[in-house]
């Protein structure tokens, strides 16, 4: 088993629970979904048609699919796109998958989709609400709109603890990565960026979830294992940069300690509208 399941996940709010799942690699077991996934698709239901605005690898435009969905996922990588392609060719669904720029209109008709979902990528947008009010465009009258963002850096010292290690050991600009990580990480906020779009019956929540391992230097190897910051980082370290960076790390992930190893918390914002 990995280093770095995850365990206890619980969502905040009026629809608290409290479900015991076991995590290899971030993921599920049992589904083997990324967090967040099975809330976005529980949301969406299962709609004709849906747009995975900013793709990626396409793990949630693979599931829309699955589902019985006419998918497309669009994103601006294209190594990310062919990474997707062949997920979907292992998997034995049809998706169709293109480059597109969510910080631009969307090269699809009004009303085109029965749906539209985004993961952990309108933080990265240069107008959120202008992405929204696009994706509010080509989604059917009454399709669900799904967005999904990490909460703020200070919810998720699963990622932001080793950065602030990085800004220890190293200085302020070697950890100057992902600097969108938790941005419009509040739920008020996004939920307004949501109604500022035009979009209706809006819906937010944060789910909770802990991750776990070993250890520091086990939480470490599969952050660059995963996470290309990380990847890049750990690979042009010198053995003196390496070593400070391990007692950094280990004096700020000392406060999640617990009897099995370390409980590293981790959350992300999920908002529900309709077109």
């Amino acid at each position: 088993m990995s280093p770095f399941p995850c365990v206890t996940p619980r969502m905040a709010g009026d629809r608290a629970r409290r479900v015991n799942l076991r995590c290899r690699g971030g993921e599920d077991v049992a589904t083997g979904l990324p967090f967040g996934v099975a809330e976005i698709l529980e949301d969406v239901g299962r709609p004709e048609s849906a747009l995975d605005v900013g793709c990626g690898s396409g793990r949630l435009t693979v599931e829309l699919a699955r589902r019985g969905a006419a998918a497309t996922g669009i994103d601006t990588n294209a190594r990310q796109l062919d990474a997707a392609r062949e997920r979907a060719r292992e998997t034995g669904v049809e998706v169709a998958f293109a480059h597109g720029d969510m910080n631009g209109p969307l090269a699809f008709a009004d009303a085109a989709f029965g749906a539209v979902t985004s993961r952990l990528s309108l933080m990265i947008a240069r107008d959120p609400v202008a992405t929204l009010r696009e994706a509010a465009r080509v989604a059917a009258p009454g399709g669900a709109v799904v967005t999904a963002v990490w909460a703020r850096i200070e919810e998720n010292p699963w990622f932001g603890a080793p950065r602030a290690a990085v800004a220890e050991a190293l200085g302020l600009e070697r950890a100057s990565f992902a600097r969108a990580f938790g941005r419009l990480g509040d739920a008020a906020e996004l939920a307004d960026l949501h109604r500022q779009a035009g979009l209706a019956d809006i819906r937010s929540r944060v789910l909770h979830d802990e991750v776990s391992a070993a250890d520091p230097e086990a939480h470490w190897r599969e952050l660059v294992a995963r996470i290309g910051h990380y990847t890049r980082l750990d690979a042009a370290l010198t053995p003196g940069e390496r070593t400070r960076v391990e007692g950094a790390l280990a004096r700020r992930l000392a406060p999640f300690h617990a009897e099995a190893g370390l409980r590293l918390p981790r959350a992300m914002v999920i908002v529900s509208a309709r077109a």
